[in-house]
């Protein structure tokens, strides 16, 4: 049969041991993390020289007149409008397909381009030129693409017409 622990040998730990461990361990961090560390260190210095780091002090000394400040923003019936206007944008931009929105911003971005050739040259279109224009290839393609943009609004405005005021 084994003996009775009688006695416990409790160790207290030197604070003056441990100070220097924690110091210890400290520096090696220190030295493994050299650069990381000289890096945000400069970071922080164009922080403070931008002011970034004095106004998020302030903020954090004012954070509860800024939450109230905040809430009674948040709380207007046109921040509810926006915020739900944010949140659709997002959906539908979530829901377009990249090539097929990279392709129509293309063609909008040459086409103010050449509207603004035409305006800085002062040239005039007449009826005729503009009749005639029509039969152009990417004036057909214009068109087309707009026309069918019109139709497939038109078939979501008819599938909920309560959504169209």
């Amino acid at each position: 049969m084994a003996k009775a622990i009688r006695q416990i040998s409790k160790s207290v730990p030197n604070p003056v041991t441990e100070q220097m461990q924690a110091v210890s361990e400290l520096l090696n961090a220190i030295t493994e993390n050299k650069e990381v560390l000289l890096t945000t260190i400069d970071i922080l210095k164009g922080l403070h020289e931008m002011g970034v780091l004095d106004a998020a002090k302030a903020m954090l000394e004012q954070r509860t007149d800024i939450g109230a400040i905040a809430i009674q923003q948040i709380n207007q019936p046109a921040m509810h409008n926006t915020i739900k206007n944010a949140m659709n944008a997002f959906k539908f931009l979530g829901s377009i397909d990249p090539d097929q929105l990279q392709a129509i911003l293309n063609g909008v971005s040459q086409g103010f381009d050449r509207s603004a050739e035409v305006l800085k040259n002062g040239e005039n279109q007449s009826l005729w030129k503009l009749g005639t224009s029509l039969r152009d290839p990417d004036v057909k393609a214009s068109l087309s693409t707009m026309m069918e943009f019109l139709h497939g609004m038109g078939e979501a405005f008819n599938q909920d017409p309560k959504n169209v005021h």
